[in-house]
């Protein structure tokens, strides 16, 4: 059976792991979400309402790649979990360059798909370490 060799993409979306390594072809499913945490300020003044404020701790969550499976890509993303590898990850899109360190944290291949029959496809979860950086 032949592997489809062309590159599905989100609006040209890109993921390169670890030190610029572009794991291709991919599509990415969902990007980091960041998020400020909170503190509760609620206090006998607050006139019965719950009253919060940002506590300065920017959160990264984790994120979605779909990857048409090509031969040694599960041996290699599992040998980097493997090996507990944190590194350098690069996530592209047409308008920003997201550059942080993180680490594989799942890897699962799907089951056949009707409207892709020649293609084997892999879901991966990648957790960012720490403040992702914008350019």
């Amino acid at each position: 059976m032949a592997l489809t060799t062309g590159t599905a993409s989100n609006y040209g979306g890109s993921f390169s792991f670890p030190s610029g390594t572009p794991i291709l072809p991919c599509m990415v499913l969902d990007y980091p979400e960041l998020s400020m945490g909170e503190r509760d300020i609620t206090n006998h003044g607050s006139g019965g309402a719950s009253e919060r404020m940002p506590n300065g701790l920017l959160s990264s969550g984790d994120f979605t790649l779909s990857l048409l499976a090509t031969p040694g890509v599960a041996k290699t993303i599992l040998a980097s979990m493997n090996a507990k590898t944190v590194a350098t990850a690069v996530l592209t899109n047409p308008i920003d360059t997201m550059t942080f360190a993180g680490w594989y944290k799942s890897v699962k291949e799907e089951s056949a798909d009707a409207t892709s029959p020649d293609s084997v496809k892999m879901t991966v979860v990648f957790t960012p370490t720490g403040q992702i950086v914008i350019a």
